[in-house]
């Protein structure tokens, strides 16, 4: 006996559930990645905030230029480093939302799938309670002619 069409769609759908979590794990990495990011920026800036505070105090007490200038040189490059894992925030998320849209797609399509095998699972299903009404209305009406018969011998 031939499978059928909702039989004949489990390896698409296998397929389909396959490729969505794939793709739903890629995108969730790629998010990983952002908040990892933001986390060290977050860390950056209170660095950042600390050595200001930490200059602000020390110029107050009169500290050397040179010691000032020091701070002053590491707080431009924490500056620097801070604008550049702001720049990578932004690169990472334009990925992440390239790795959401191929993730939805795949979503999408295993929904559609998923759609189409059910439909297929509704209209073989109709079509075996049509069957099997016909079959209990010909039993039916199979007896009710054994009993004409059985009431005509008699």
């Amino acid at each position: 006996m031939p499978k059928l069409k909702s039989q004949r769609m489990d390896p698409v759908n296998q397929l389909a559930d396959k490729y969505d979590k794939e793709y739903a794990i890629i995108y969730s990495q790629c998010l990983s990645q952002v908040h990892a990011l933001e986390d060290q920026l977050k860390k950056l800036y209170s660095y950042r905030d600390g050595y200001n505070q930490q200059f602000t105090d020390l110029s107050n007490q009169g500290v050397g230029s040179n010691r000032l200038q020091d701070i002053l040189k590491f707080m431009t490059n924490l500056n620097v480093s801070i604008d550049g894992i702001g720049m990578q925030i932004r690169r990472q998320k334009k990925v992440c939302e390239e790795k959401k849209k191929q993730w939805m797609e795949k979503h999408n399509k295993k929904r559609i799938y998923r759609t189409v095998t059910n439909k297929y699972v509704k209209e073989e299903q109709i079509i075996q309670n049509k069957a099997e009404q016909k079959e209990q209305d010909e039993f039916n009406q199979a007896q009710f002619h054994r009993k004409l018969q059985l009431k005509s011998e008699v």
